[in-house]
């Protein structure tokens, strides 16, 4: 009876393991298990990073508590010799003296060990391991065993799961970001021609300001208003390079909220470059401000490629018209009620008055790869819906041949905006009291400007162009 107790109670938690879910809920699950089950004191279970030569601890059970988190050296542990070997390793007594270089070992003072290698299905490839740690000797049984191998089999699966599932994720990223490279492409002429315009301006106020000042008959007054329009052309400058740095950059922002309104504003200033006089822009936007649970790099670049399709769809020119509202769930049609939360969203529409699409296409828009263009991927609207659904959100689309073509996409709105948007702070430029400062840069340019203009506000300041100039000047 007692036999058939411990059977059932073995299968009991086989299936509670099993019950947890994917990813790391499954790893603690199963390490509370083995520990629970086998009464020892440690399990841990990792991930080989075979290029570091170490393991990434995914779940670590110690005395009744979970750790997560942080890299483990393998060189003269058990764990180098399950990896290099690729079979289990047990040591029933004086484990700690066996791997004195094995830290986990020395500082438990633990005297059994058990390790077990999780292998990739098809090709064996040690993905990890699973090991258990004990305080006092002890001989593990068939049994024990045959658990610990039937739960590592579990975790190998898992581990492989979670490791394809990163993968296909990190391939995501890539093509999103090779697309938003493709759109941005598409811009690079007006880019480069309104760059061009904000240098001749710059260039040619500046002459007119040092001709003023080398002049006799010079006059104080133009002279600064020449400088001044010569600091608006640079501010407009930097302003376009800002936004092709955030357009350009890696998805490797945590920022999970965005400010639409001002998003939408700036983008569209900076698109104005890129999309010919023919076409009006009008921004209809709610009047409240409105924040979305979204990071702002998305955001544009969802933009990015509705405003571009709009552009390509008015050759002779028209109207794009991009629209906010705030919107709640009892307002939405019934055939999208699945993805709805009761939440309010809002609805960001970009309307153009250019061909429209035909019946027969319209399904397809969204599918990757489907173009109707000469040149492209086809990943664009792919790519768009993907972004919007990653956020709870959808998109909608109505189009008419010949009447042109609106696409909605509905975002979910961060709780923090409800109270609405307060007013920034006007930036306020610190005055110094004689304070040090040390100032490296190593651009002599930039460093100058930046010394003169410290000094101008009041600190004392040291330069230095390098890391090693800077150790010298500190000491």
């Amino acid at each position: 009876m007692s036999e058939h107790a411990g059977v059932v109670k073995v299968l009991e938690r086989i299936h509670g393991i099993l019950s947890c879910g994917p990813g790391q809920a499954f790893f603690d699950g199963a390490v509370t298990a083995v520990a629970e089950l086998l009464g020892v004191s440690g399990v841990l279970l990792g991930r080989y990073e075979g290029d570091a030569r170490t393991l990434q601890v995914l779940s670590w059970y110690r005395g009744g508590f979970i750790e997560h988190n942080g890299t483990l050296p393998i060189q003269g542990t058990p764990i180098e010799r399950i990896l290099d070997e690729g079979h289990p390793y047990t040591c029933d007594r004086n484990a700690w003296r066996l791997f004195p270089q094995d830290e986990v070992l020395r500082t438990g003072r633990a005297e059994c060990y058990l390790g077990l290698p999780l292998k990739e299905r098809v090709g064996g490839e040690v993905l990890g391991i699973v090991a258990v740690y004990a305080a006092e000797p002890r001989q593990f049984t068939q049994t024990e065993r045959a658990l610990l191998e039937l739960i590592g089999s579990c975790l190998a699966k898992e581990l492989e799961r979670s490791r394809r599932e990163e993968v296909i994720q990190q391939l995501h990223r890539k093509l999103r970001h090779a697309q938003k490279m493709e759109a941005l492409g598409a811009l690079t002429t007006g880019i480069a021609h309104d760059f061009n315009n904000l240098l001749t301006g710059i260039l040619g106020f500046t002459e007119l300001a040092l001709a003023q000042l080398g002049s006799e008959r010079g006059d104080r007054e133009e002279t600064v208003l020449h400088l001044h329009q010569v600091l608006t052309l640079s501010q407009r400058a930097r302003d376009l390079v800002r936004q092709l740095l955030l357009l350009g950059r890696p998805e490797e922002s945590a920022e999970r909220t965005c400010a639409l309104h001002a998003l939408v504003k700036d983008f569209t200033a900076f698109l104005r470059r890129t999309i010919p006089e023919s076409i009006q822009i009008e921004l209809d936007l709610a009047p409240e401000a409105i924040t979305i649970e979204a990071n702002p790099t998305h955001v544009q670049q969802v933009l990015l490629n509705l405003i571009l399709n709009a552009r390509d769809a008015m050759p002779q020119g028209g109207r794009l018209r991009l629209h906010t509202e705030r919107v709640w769930p009892e307002t939405f049609r019934a055939p999208i009620r699945t993805r709805v939360q009761h939440r309010p969203y809002v609805r960001l529409s970009v309307s153009d008055t250019g061909a429209g699409i035909a019946p027969d296409i319209l399904p397809r828009i969204f599918d990757p790869f489907f173009t109707t263009k000469r040149t492209g991927t086809g990943l664009g609207l792919s790519i768009v819906r993907e972004i919007v659904h990653s956020y709870g959100g959808w998109i909608e689309v109505e189009s008419e041949p010949g009447q042109g073509t609106s696409f909605h996409i509905f975002w979910p709105i961060a709780e923090e905006s409800a109270a609405g948007a307060s007013a920034e702070a006007e930036e306020q430029i610190p005055a110094g009291g004689g304070e040090a400062l040390l100032l490296v840069e190593d651009d002599p340019t930039i460093l100058k400007l930046g010394q003169s203009l410290l000094e101008r506000l009041g600190y004392r300041v040291w330069i230095a162009r390098d890391g090693r100039e800077t150790i010298e000047v500190y000491a």
